[in-house]
This record gives structure tokens, C-alpha cells and sequence, in this order.
């Protein structure tokens, strides 16, 4: 699709694991020949993935561009970035007026509470996978909590390719910030959810309020 300027209109799928920690298996699964397919029948464009310390192995198994197909899924990939959560942007429907159009894509994050925080800030597609390895797996309480409250999709590995169709990407999400659910068991949310399970340290001398360290 072009506009009458001649830009194609792009669609963006994103997927983060985080600055730090390994997630070796997410990015496995999403550079399968399965997931790639499943992209490009959905007509997304453009595949950007942040690696962390798995950049390298994102090196090794990334699938070639077509240099015959102009309209071939451009896939990049680079471990960290410090301005990354502009980067979040792309995978988000385009303001009118814009000069290069996009439409919806999607977000894929780890279910790191900071990563999900941000994600929520855009309007796009949102999926939250726990890493199993983190923690003793809070992950998967924050993404449930999240997911029941109809913020976001939680995936689970080995099954993301089920999750991507029309259907779910077309599914309204619920606008963030939220209202207190009080019949929730964490009626304030996420930040219930944060309050449990997260560690607190105090920042700023014997005065520092308490702040929370989000991953």
C-alpha cells in the first residue's frame, strides 16, 4: 500500500528481551521459518529484533533479505540501544498528517514490568512472554495479571505462531492507563503486581523516597 506521495505504508512487528538478561529461546522462536512466514502473509514489512547479549547468535540464524523482492520483510537486529524505547514508535499506527504512514504492528516484549510500561504508552499490538529463567518467574504473574485485565496478550514459547492472526490483531485493547478493578486480587494493577513481587532499594541518601527498580 502507498500513499500519494509515494511512501509505502509500513508495518512493523518489534521484538525486546531486555538490556541485560538472556532470552535465547524468544529469539529462537521468532526467527523460525514458521514465525517469519506468519509475518509476512500478515503483511508486515519490517522485523526489528533487540538481542541483548544474544546478538551474536541473532547473527548467525537471521534469515537473508530477497534481493529480488523489493517487498520482502527487512529484518534488522542490534542488542541495545539507549533511545530504544523511541524505537517502540515504529511498531505504533501513524498520527494523520504523517509524513511516512504506518499501520499497527506489533510489540513483542519480554514481561519485564519496565519493558511492558513502555509498550503500553503506544498504539499497537502488545504480547508479553516470561522469561522462565528471571526471578523465580514473576514475569508470568505480572503478563497473567496484565492479559486478565485486557492490557496485553501474554505467549508463551513454543506456541507465539498460534497467536499471530487477523483476529487478535484487530482486537481493541484496553486503554492504559487503567481504572482500580477492585474486584481484582491486585486492585491497583500492575503496580500491585510490582509492589509484591519486586525488590525495593531507596535512592537518594536517608531522605530518598522508595523508589521502584522496574527490569
Amino acid at each position: 500500500m502507498s500513499t500519494d506521495e509515494g511512501y509505502r505504508t509500513s508495518k512493523c512487528a518489534l521484538v525486546t528481551v531486555g538490556a541485560s538478561a538472556s532470552f535465547k529461546p524468544l529469539i529462537e522462536e521468532v526467527l523460525s521459518d514458521a514465525f517469519i512466514a506468519k509475518l509476512k502473509s500478515l503483511h508486515f514489512t519490517h522485523f526489528i529484533v533487540q538481542c541483548g547479549p544474544d546478538y551474536d547468535y541473532f547473527e548467525s540464524v537471521k534469515p537473508k533479505r530477497n534481493p529480488d523482492d523489493p517487498d520482502d520483510l527487512e529484518i534488522v537486529g542490534f542488542p541495545y540501544k539507549k533511545n530504544f524505547r523511541a524505537w517502540f514508535g515504529l511498531a505504533a499506527e501513524s498520527k494523520p498528517g504523517e509524513r511516512y504512514p504506518r499501520a499497527k504492528g506489533l510489540i513483542i516484549t519480554h514481561a519485564g514490568s519496565g519493558s511492558i510500561l513502555d509498550a503500553l504508552d503506544f498504539n499497537t499490538n502488545l504480547i508479553a512472554v516470561p522469561n522462565p529463567a528471571l526471578m523465580g518467574n514473576h514475569q508470568s504473574e505480572i503478563a497473567e495479571e496484565m492479559e486478565r485485565q485486557g492490557f496485553l496478550v501474554q505467549g508463551k514459547l513454543g506456541s507465539l505462531v498460534d497467536l499471530l492472526n487477523e483476529e487478535a490483531l484487530n482486537t481493541p485493547r484496553k486503554q492504559w492507563p487503567p481504572e482500580p478493578d477492585p474486584e481484582s486480587v491486585f486492585p491497583g494493577g500492575l503496580w500491585d503486581v510490582i509492589d509484591l513481587l519486586m525488590p525495593r532499594r531507596k535512592l537518594g541518601g536517608d531522605q530518598g523516597r522508595a523508589r521502584w527498580l522496574l527490569v
